[in-house]
Parts: structure tokens; C-alpha cells; sequence
């Protein structure tokens, strides 16, 4: 039993083995037409060699180095159980005529600047300041409503916490238009 084990082995090898080391012909014909085989149609057919295939080695990629996780910095992370723009009120009605006016907020616990935290400053949804300061003063600020928010970030940009947004109305006035006489 071994030996048929051995002999189909050795012959599935052999049919495995044959294509990579076929002959291959060359031959041109009456009309002038180049043909190729694997079998020599006559005697003035021309032998080629088969050009050894080319291999390249396969890139080495680096493993991938361990980063630390946000999941673990979260875990550590100051967790702000309050944060909220104290001033101005909402809805509260500011009358400037330079744009001018501040804010003040307040958290808890404080912003933890050591770690890299800060607060992002929203008007109308588009941010305008980052800072590490609970108080923030604008300046040339375009007359009507606007609201005003707040974040509080890590270094990746994370939201770690977010005030209600507060609406103020910034009321500048207007030099009124001469009228011709």
C-alpha cells in the first residue's frame, strides 16, 4: 500500500512539475507568419529557451507600535461635572457701539490647563477662541443676535464638556444717513 502511496506522489509531482520546463518552438511558415508550441511541427522549427521568472522579495511592513488609547486617557481624564456661561444672561441685550462685550465662565472642577485641556469659544456655532481663561472679551462684533457657546477640549480636540449655549443681542448704533437739502 505504501509503495502505490509513494508511486501516485511521485507521479502528481511529475505532471505538477512538467508545464514549468515544457520546450518551446519557434517556427516561421510559408506566408511569412511566426508561430509558437510546445511541440515541434517539423525538423527547421527553432528551439527557445524559457526566460527564468523574475521574483522580488516581499516587503517587510513594521509592526504596528502600541499607541495609547483615548479609552485609557478618558479614564484619567478630569471629569467636569459643571460648566456653564455665567455671563452674559440669556437673551440678555448688550448695547455697544464698537461690537465690544465679555463673557465669564465658570466649571467644576477647574479647567485642568496642566493636562492640556482648554475652552473653545463658539458665536454662531463657528469657533473664534481657544483659551485657557474662564473670562473672554470680544471686540468689533457685528450688530444682532448671536449665540454664544462653549467647550471644554482635550490636546485631541475631544469635547469633554459643553455649556448651553446663551443668546445675546448686540445693539450698535448707526450714525443717522444726511439727507440732501
Amino acid at each position: 500500500m505504501n509503495k502505490i502511496a509513494l508511486i501516485t506522489a511521485l507521479l502528481v509531482s511529475q505532471i505538477h512539475l512538467s508545464p514549468a520546463f515544457a520546450e518551446m518552438y519557434k517556427w516561421v511558415d510559408a506566408d511569412g507568419n511566426i508561430s509558437y508550441s510546445d511541440q515541434p511541427p517539423y525538423k527547421g522549427a527553432e528551439q527557445l529557451e524559457a526566460p527564468l521568472i523574475s521574483t522580488t522579495p516581499a516587503i517587510k511592513v513594521p509592526p504596528k507600535t502600541a499607541k495609547p488609547k483615548e479609552e485609557d486617557e478618558d479614564k484619567n481624564a478630569t471629569k467636569y461635572s459643571y460648566f456653564k456661561i455665567t455671563s452674559p444672561e440669556n437673551d440678555a441685550t448688550i448695547r455697544d457701539n464698537n461690537g465690544n462685550f465679555s463673557i465669564a465662565m465658570n466649571s467644576r472642577p477647574s479647567l485642568d490647563v496642566a493636562a492640556g485641556h482648554y475652552i473653545s469659544i463658539l458665536i454662531d456655532g463657528k469657533a473664534v477662541k481657544k483659551q485657557s481663561s474662564t473670562t473672554a472679551s470680544f471686540s468689533n462684533i457685528d450688530r444682532g443676535t448671536h449665540k454664544i457657546s462653549a467647550q471644554i477640549k482635550n490636546r485631541a480636540n475631544k469635547v469633554l464638556r459643553s455649556a448651553s449655549a446663551v443668546t445675546l443681542h448686540l445693539h450698535r448704533q448707526i450714525a443717522p444717513k444726511k439727507q440732501a437739502r
